[in-house]
């Protein structure tokens, strides 16, 4: 009997330390997920993951976001080199770019070291999603587009911050993302997943309501996130943006324009991305006509690659369960990109 309550403890901490290891660890745990050993956090969508609710569950979640080969351009246009610098919106392989050379970091999060070539045109295209303009686009522009983006030198394979020198590229500090990934691990299992759907209908059918992190629409058709449809929220579709803030992000992104050109770039474009609940429901409260406002500012110096148009009114781009757009979102940008390469490449 001793020998099994032994066996037991060790078997108990041993799973203890593991579900730790992987807490602490982002991309142990993205590994992990990849080889199907532990469940991912965005399995079904991440606003199903906030929700827990069954309808919004996608279950071909990864089919409907994958783009497929004949998504890549037909020709490449020898003459124009692109460079974008974009969120979670624009992880697309570059592959699927219709430029001679194309390069990608991630906003605010990495920062690549390019050459680019006097002979060819070097076009930047930034993109953002709405409700990050006013964090990004704000007091800290500098750092996120000075600092980290593009930086113009010779070219290294991989940047300082994210080389295995880094005492912060295996593992991070204690954090709420770190309690949230432990607790994906722990109580994402069937059973225990479906007792969390049956709570969250409950909820929802009672009240009204949903887990924070994630809104549902007014006729249960839509899942947003929460920072994007609460009014309440600083960087809410329905925020109250005064015209001052509109005046410092216009002049920010004059600047930032002029900084890269300065570095030899010779575009640079900005794309703004409505939110999901911008797309959907536009009239659950009173909408701040953030884009708008800034594409029709006087003092903005900035071209536009401008596509609220082409996906207003069209939540089949999006995912049910997840803030995203999914494969056919993609392919609107995408195809505004590389129509942008084209017009630049025949005026060379």
């Amino acid at each position: 009997m001793d020998f099994f309550k032994r066996l037991f403890r060790i078997a108990l901490c041993s799973t203890a330390a593991l579900v730790l290891i992987v807490g602490l660890s982002h991309k142990l745990q993205r590994r992990l997920e990849s080889w199907g050993w532990i469940s991912g956090q965005a399995r079904y969508g991440d606003l199903y993951g906030f929700s827990c609710l069954r309808k919004f569950k996608e279950h071909e979640l990864g089919q409907t976001d994958a783009l497929e080969d004949s998504d890549k351009p037909v020709r490449r246009h020898g003459n124009v080199d692109l460079y974008i610098i974009g969120d979670s919106f624009t992880t697309m392989d570059t592959s699927f770019y219709a430029g001679d050379r194309n390069y990608h970091v991630w906003l605010e999060v990495n920062t690549d070291t390019v050459a680019p070539d006097p002979e060819k045109r070097s076009v930047l295209v930034i993109e953002i999603i709405e409700r990050n303009i006013q964090l990004r686009l704000k007091e800290d522009f500098q750092k996120v587009f000075f600092e980290q983006g593009f930086q113009v030198g010779v070219r290294k394979k991989l940047p300082e911050k994210l080389t295995q020198k880094s005492p912060s590229f295996w593992f991070c500090n204690l954090t709420e993302q770190t309690d949230r990934r432990m607790e994906y691990m722990l109580f994402n299992f069937m059973p225990i997943l479906l007792i969390k759907e049956l709570k969250a209908q409950l909820v929802l059918s009672l009240f009204g309501r949903t887990h924070p992190g994630a809104i549902i629409s007014k006729n249960h058709e839509h899942l947003f996130y929460e920072a994007e449809a609460s009014p309440k929220h600083n960087l809410s579709s329905f925020s109250v943006i005064p015209d001052s803030s509109i005046d410092t992000v216009v002049a920010n992104m004059n600047a930032i324009r002029e900084y890269y050109r300065g570095l030899g770039f010779d575009d640079v474009y900005f794309c703004m991305i409505p939110n999901k609940v911008t797309v959907c429901e536009p009239e659950r409260f009173q909408y701040n006509n953030q884009i708008a406002r800034i594409e029709r500012h006087p003092a903005l110096q900035v071209p536009l690659l401008s596509i609220r148009h082409v996906i207003s009114g069209h939540p089949e781009y999006f995912h049910k369960g997840d803030g995203h757009w999914n494969a056919r979102g993609k392919r609107v940008w995408l195809k505004a990109v590389n129509r942008l390469v084209e017009t630049l490449d025949k005026e060379m």
